[in-house]
């Protein structure tokens, strides 16, 4: 189909009074997204907001820059360290506890070991342990003849705590021991005053002969027999006696 030249005269004029009733400002429509300039009349203007938004980022970065440069003036003194500890629910802080200040002398007769170490002093300190011991000593006689062996072996107990250098308690604490028929601790009792306090000490060979012999064991019952006369031939008559009654008690 072919278009005459009248109809394409009256297309353009058409055209042409359409494009002339567009009003002017919706011109802007067709313009590209880039061109468009309308942001600067508006109150504040965006640019300077930005502006004023790159300032104070750039003055705040300044603030902390001049902040890592001012040297701490705090020592190891003002610091209070913690010791925390995380927990699977919470977290728990301790403090470090203060160091408990134990007194060096804890037994009863701390205000005399406070004296000064004078020869006197000493004299008098010992004297006092030795009254104290022997308040047990007699005590746990008590108990013995009442025949309260396991009370008596305690009571010499605490004697040794006060004298560790007595034979005294030790061969009576032993005698207690062969009693309770606990033979070797009596030996060990004994043995300690023969080798480290007295080694003549007759009633330690002779307690040390009773228990071996309660525990069959023949050749040390003998041998401590034998020491017990060779060293003090003095007590023969002490010695047999208490092998008499050893014997008959067997």
């Amino acid at each position: 189909m072919f278009l005459t030249t009248k109809t394409l005269d009256k297309k353009e004029s058409n055209e042409k009074r359409t494009s002339s009733e567009v009003p002017k400002k919706d011109i802007l429509i067709y313009q590209h997204p880039e061109s468009d300039e309308s942001f600067l009349d508006e109150r504040p203007s965006k640019v300077e907001e930005v502006i004023e938004c790159l300032e104070a980022i750039e003055n705040a970065n300044k603030t902390d820059s001049s902040k890592k440069r001012v040297k701490s003036t705090l020592t190891i003194n003002d610091l209070e360290f913690l010791v925390t500890q995380r927990n699977a629910r919470k977290t728990s802080i301790y403090r470090r506890a203060k160091a408990k200040k134990v007194p060096i002398n804890t037994d009863q007769f701390t205000f005399m070991r406070q004296i000064d170490s004078s020869p006197e002093d000493q004299i008098l300190a010992r004297k006092q342990r030795e009254n104290v011991a022997d308040t047990f000593r007699r005590m746990g006689n008590a108990e013995y003849r009442k025949l309260n062996f396991s009370m008596a072996k305690n009571y010499y107990t605490k004697g040794l705590e006060y004298i560790k250098d007595t034979p005294v308690l030790y061969v009576n604490r032993a005698m207690c021991s062969i009693k309770m028929r606990e033979f070797k601790l009596g030996i060990m009792d004994c043995d300690y005053v023969i080798a480290k306090l007295d080694g003549n000490y007759v009633r330690a060979w002779l307690y040390r002969a009773a228990a071996y012999k309660r525990l069959n064991d023949e050749a040390n019952y003998e041998d401590s027999v034998s020491q017990a006369r060779r060293l003090n031939r003095s007590q023969r008559e002490f010695i047999d006696d208490f092998l008499d009654k050893m014997r008959s008690l067997l």
